[in-house]
């Protein structure tokens, strides 16, 4: 058996700064004084389509205006086979808070046969720089999620704010509808969506922004639905879109809508309130419904170059509860933080700077870097043994919060490797032993570093076929 420990580090006034370091890991006997760790033979999901982020307007934006052989390169470290890799891109349906313009695709009042339906204010920069991305990975998974209805379509006549009207439903789901076929024939397919982004909240106006009552919610999925199976779309549809904190209310909806069960086809969760494992009752609940981490990302002004650790973890959790994929919030933002509309302070994977075109990464982009090269699609995560129980705390203040000493994922991808994922946010270093394959082998996990432990077969080069 070979076994490597790679690691990633971002240093502290002893250990230097490491971005991908690897060295060898021995059998070891037993320790009793050691975090023991093991594969079980539950396996918790085998589904796991990838990690991504959101391509948002004011990412497309920052894009554009990046020179093009800059921008090329930019975008093959992130979507290319030898870069990140990311396999998935959460698009927004008109505008969000990071848009650099506030519109809706039809800001006609009144306008309920959509005669005034246009996506032309896409077509500036955010289709091309879709489509360029596509280039370098065809297969991107892409959903797209609507941060509020036309203004019409709401109570207070704002596209900040209000509550959605249940006389539009029908009309708004036809919307949808002419969206994902606009874009289809632009040669971007939209693969899935959810009704609305963080349907809990309107922002007090500051923001594109919409609340829907969970009936109404149901309702809007339902005749969503029907329209997609008549326009022969093979679309799926992820529930909610908000916090881990409220997976009570996506419970209480399922129960009270039995239609709503087989016309959804999944659950999509934030990490703004609550932590992740709460969610699990929902998936003992609804194991058919696959759950999906919709969005999360940087704070420019919160450890955002050296928060690795802080995914690392938040990763892991998702791994451990099952969820089927990983996706962060902006691709790219400036300095500042922008173009912004809203009331928020977020961080780009990437910082691209508004006058030198210099881009800077956060350590969101480091965790992605270390784990997406170890996780395979639908590799199979297993349940990991271990002497004491997951930290179950809200990651969004983090590292405010305690520190979590240690958490681990482990996965089995098709090629036969199996992986041990560690994050370690603590000051000090954690020793470790992994029972794998009848032995005990004997790690140990530097402060603040993401470290993966790699098990594959050696080939005897001396067996003849």
């Amino acid at each position: 058996m070979k076994v490597t420990q790679y690691f990633t580090t971002n240093g502290t006034d002893f250990l230097p700064q490491a971005d991908f370091l690897q060295r060898p890991v021995f059998v070891s006997q037993y320790l009793n004084g050691v975090k023991a760790l093991r594969r079980s033979s539950k396996i918790i999901s085998t589904d796991f389509l990838g990690f991504g982020v959101a391509i948002t307007g004011s990412s497309c934006y920052n894009l554009a205006q990046l020179p093009k052989e800059q921008r090329e390169s930019f975008l093959q470290s992130v979507y290319g086979k030898d870069g990140l890799g990311l396999d998935i891109g959460r698009l927004s349906i008109g505008s969000s808070d990071y848009s650099a313009e506030i519109y809706s695709y039809d800001d006609m009042d009144g306008d309920t046969e959509l005669k005034h339906f246009s996506i032309e204010k896409d077509e500036k920069y955010i289709i091309p720089m879709i489509k360029e991305i596509l280039k370098i990975n065809p297969d991107l998974y892409l959903y797209a999620s609507p941060w509020s209805p036309p203004a019409w379509m709401k109570t207070g006549g704002s596209i900040g704010g209000g509550f959605m009207r249940r006389e539009f439903i029908d009309c708004y789901a036809e919307y949808i509808v002419r969206f994902i076929k606009e874009y289809a024939k632009r040669g971007i397919k939209i693969s899935a969506l959810t009704p609305q982004n963080e349907p809990g909240t309107h922002q007090a106006g500051r923001m594109p922004a919409c609340i829907w009552h969970p009936d109404i919610e149901a309702e809007f999925v339902i005749a969503l639905r029907k329209k997609l199976q008549k326009n022969n779309l093979d679309v799926k549809i992820w529930l909610f879109d908000h916090n881990f904190s409220q997976w009570k209310r996506v419970k209480w909806t399922l129960d009270a809508h039995r239609e709503l069960q087989d016309a959804c086809d999944g659950i999509a969760f934030h990490y703004y309130k609550g932590a992740i494992e709460g969610t699990r009752a929902l998936k003992k609940a609804y194991p058919a419904l696959p759950i999906h981490f919709t969005e999360g990302g940087p704070r420019l002004y919160d450890h955002y170059a050296t928060d690795c650790c802080k995914w690392g973890t938040m990763i892991c959790k998702a791994l451990n509860c099952g969820y089927s994929s990983f996706t962060g919030w902006n691709l790219m933002l400036d300095e500042y933080g922008g173009p912004n509309v809203g009331p928020f302070f977020c961080g780009g994977l990437v910082t691209r700077n508004s006058v030198s075109n210099e881009l800077s990464y956060s350590g969101q982009y480091k965790a992605f870097q270390h784990i997406s090269r170890f996780m395979q699609k639908g590799a199979g995560v297993y349940e990991v043994e271990m002497e004491h129980e997951p930290n179950q705390v809200g990651m969004s203040s983090f590292p405010c919060n305690n520190p979590l000493p240690l958490e681990a994922s482990c996965i089995k991808n098709s090629n036969g490797t199996t992986c041990y994922l560690l994050t370690n946010s603590d000051k000090e270093k954690q020793q470790v032993q992994i029972f794998e394959g009848g032995e005990w082998y004997y790690v140990e996990v530097l402060p603040y570093t993401l470290c993966t432990v790699v098990f594959e077969e050696e080939k005897d080069e001396n067996c003849s076929e």
